[in-house]
């Protein structure tokens, strides 16, 4: 009677396959395979950890294994020569430069100031609704926007009406105005610096006494560069004590390098 062996049909194990036989560039293509996974998942994920695996670990790894195989597996000496290693540790040496600078793009996007405003003009006198016109002037006359709305990295002051960009970057802004009044020039002027680059403008006459106007730009500006309101000679306001009627906005689109 015979006996028959039961056959192991289970997957072979790795220590069947020990590392030292197989060829260093398979070991090598593999191992850089798992880099580029890696560098995947850093790019999700490497906001919310501080630490990654080195890429220059697997280098040594690789070098580690390749002089494993050509002390133990000499047949493979021509799959493992110094040329395939150099090429394979540029390589990697550059990846790991382009993770580093992704990185840092990366904290550097993460870090920025935040910078958003919104003020509302209030009247320097008022009727029994609130309501009080600003201007005319002989000159052109800053409009101070002294009730603060919202003003997350205070680079706005309510002080003097000023915005002062705290950051080199783009800059969003958009401002309203309201006019009670008949037979007059209504109307208000965005200023960089001292320089005009938006305007809302209107002539009220006897049978039109109410509007609003609104208009905005988007900015690029250096650190230390002013964004205002003013008021045109000539022209006049109107706001209200209770109510955000004439109003002034800005926010920080993006940062940029100086010199960009």
């Amino acid at each position: 009677m015979h006996s028959h062996r039961a056959i192991d049909e289970s997957p072979p194990s790795l220590s069947v396959f020990p590392l030292q036989a197989l060829p260093c560039q398979t070991l090598c293509l593999h191992l850089l395979s798992c880099a580029v996974s890696r560098r995947l998942q850093v790019q999700t994920k490497t906001m919310m950890k501080k630490t990654m695996l080195p890429l220059q670990l697997i280098v040594m790894v690789c070098l580690s294994y390749g002089q494993a195989d050509d002390s133990t597996n000499q047949h493979s000496t021509s799959d493992c020569s110094f040329g395939s290693f150099s090429t394979l540790f540029s390589g990697l040496s550059a990846e790991v430069g382009n993770l580093r600078r992704e990185v840092e793009d990366l904290r550097k996007s993460r870090n920025t100031v935040g910078v958003a405003f919104s003020a509302a003009l209030r009247p320097p006198t008022q009727d029994s609704q609130g309501y009080g016109n600003t201007g005319p002037f002989q000159a052109d006359t800053n409009l101070v926007h002294t009730h603060v709305i919202t003003n997350v990295g205070n680079a706005f002051s309510p002080r003097t009406g000023v915005f002062t960009a705290p950051v080199n970057g783009v800059y969003y802004f958009t401002f309203t105005s309201y006019t009670w009044k008949n037979e007059a020039n209504i109307g208000v002027a965005l200023y960089k610096n001292h320089e005009e680059v938006a305007l809302v403008y209107e002539y009220q006459d006897k049978g039109d006494n109410e509007d609003f106007a609104s208009n905005g730009a988007t900015l690029q500006l250096a650190k230390g560069d002013t964004v205002s309101l003013v008021l045109p000679s000539g022209f006049q306001v109107t706001g209200n004590a209770f109510r955000n009627l004439s109003t002034f906005s800005g926010f920080l689109l993006f940062h940029i390098e100086e010199g960009q």
